[in-house]
């Protein structure tokens, strides 16, 4: 059971209000359908993230495949038909080298062919206007001289040494190194269109899209059965969770208006009719003018007088008998009247009667108990003022003192299984459809004001 700020409970019918007001949880159709979509955005990431990622790698892949387009080149027509008369400019071997190239090897996706020595002229190009050119060679590409190893990356077109290959869009070019035969090491250079090579990864990446999503596809149809599964169970438990509280409720419900009946019927009428007996001893004993018995007697009733309002208070608490027989505005009353004891001016603004449900009606009960019991205790007020009004389908409750208040910011702070108060109450308000305000200060008062639909 729930607890007020001093432990008691807050009362069957309220935890009835709370039952009630809140939303039944995500079914299960609910709860597949968004798991379904979450699981294609997923999936989507995924695909679009591995579609990436694939490109990427296919691409890579057809860049390998250029370096060793060129590599089979280089041994299979450039080295077999490089002279050291190439090197010199000799005419002779430039046609014969361009027999071996152009139009066979400068075809397609290869749009250009160069021959450099570490010195960075150009000794042999299918673009003879470059032949005899020099231009000083780029670190990587002294790099692959040095390292004897294969390099690719994209043409800066705007080189002059490649002002002939601008109009072929953007370019991949491979480069390695090539021996002479008499000794020296020449850098081999090819210009492929990077279209191609795109166009390959393309072609690649198709290839293995159809897999990946197929993959996923076949991941969602396998995990929504199991979804499907797990929520049926998820809500049968819910509701056989729901109906144990209901049940739990209910029982504790009429444990208290049981135990408010044993206590109204059994120790209230045995204390009351002992004070009548004690009322009566003191009389006979002052009218034998044993003065001294008479006051002990006086006293003793007077003690029972004090045990059978606090126990009456107490069952008011537990379970108030006015709110279902007299009505909401009676019990509110009822719950004032031990202030007035307490030398606390009370102000009541009341209608005769209001028409409103019992679990509302108690928790509109429950919340200006939890007021009344705070200015009892905690606010050292002097007045309170209650007000009841009805009005447009809405019954607003408003309990002001003019205490020494409070810093509301510190009921966020109550901890959620420990002594909730209004805390919890504002749930509850929320979960009827209404709503709880506190407005408080140090040292201006606490004014507690809940309005609650009628239905």
């Amino acid at each position: 059971m729930a607890t007020t700020t001093d432990g008691r409970g807050t009362g069957g019918a309220g935890e009835r209000a709370r039952l009630a007001g809140v939303a039944r949880p995500t079914s299960t159709r609910q709860a597949l359908t968004r798991f379904a979509l979450a699981s294609l955005v997923v999936a989507v990431a995924v695909g679009v993230a591995g579609a990436l990622v694939g490109r990427r790698a296919a691409q890579t892949a057809a860049t390998d495949d250029a370096r060793t387009v060129t590599e089979v080149l280089a041994h299979s027509v450039i080295i077999p038909n490089l002279t050291d008369a190439l090197v010199d400019g000799d005419p002779a071997a430039v046609a014969r080298m361009d027999q071996a190239v152009v139009g066979k090897v400068t075809a397609g996706s290869l749009v250009r062919v160069k021959l450099w020595t570490p010195e960075g002229k150009i000794v042999y190009s299918d673009e003879h206007r470059l032949i005899g050119a020099s231009y000083p060679l780029a670190m990587d590409e002294q790099a692959v001289l040095r390292d004897n190893s294969v390099e690719a990356e994209l043409s800066d077109l705007t080189a002059p040494e490649n002002r002939f290959e601008r109009d072929q869009g953007r370019l991949l070019e491979v480069y390695l190194p090539v021996p002479t035969p008499g000794g020296d090491t020449l850098l081999f250079e090819t210009y492929s269109r990077y279209s191609s090579v795109t166009a390959n990864a393309g072609a690649m990446w198709r290839q293995f899209l159809p897999i990946t999503l197929g993959a996923l596809l076949l991941l969602q149809l396998f995990q929504l059965p199991l979804v499907w599964s797990t929520a049926r169970q998820l809500d049968a438990s819910l509701r056989e969770r729901e109906g144990l509280l209901r049940r739990a409720v209910e029982a504790t419900d009429t444990e208290r208006r049981r135990i408010a009946r044993d206590l109204h019927d059994g120790v209230v009428q045995d204390l009351a009719a002992a004070n009548y007996s004690l009322v009566g001893a003191k009389a006979q004993a002052a009218a034998k003018g044993h003065k001294e018995e008479a006051d002990a007697l006086d006293g003793g009733a007077q003690a029972l007088r004090r045990g059978i309002r606090s126990l009456r208070t107490l069952l008011v608490e537990i379970y108030p008998p006015s709110l279902h027989r007299a009505g909401l505005p009676a019990a509110l009353r009822d719950l004032l009247d031990p202030l007035t004891g307490r030398g606390i001016e009370v102000r009541l603004q009341l209608p005769d009667s209001v028409e409103l449900g019992d679990d509302r009606a108690e928790l509109v009960f429950r919340v200006a108990q939890e007021a009344v019991r705070n200015v009892a205790e905690h606010s050292a007020a002097g007045t309170v003022d209650l007000q009841l009004k009805a009005a447009g389908g809405t019954v607003a409750l408003t309990v002001a003192d003019d205490g020494i208040g409070f810093d509301p910011a510190r009921l966020a702070g109550t901890p959620a299984g420990g002594h909730v108060g209004l805390l919890l109450l504002q749930d509850l308000a929320r979960a009827a459809g209404g709503s709880l305000r506190i407005d408080a200060s140090p040292g201006r008062g606490t004014t507690v004001h809940l309005e609650v639909p009628v239905e």
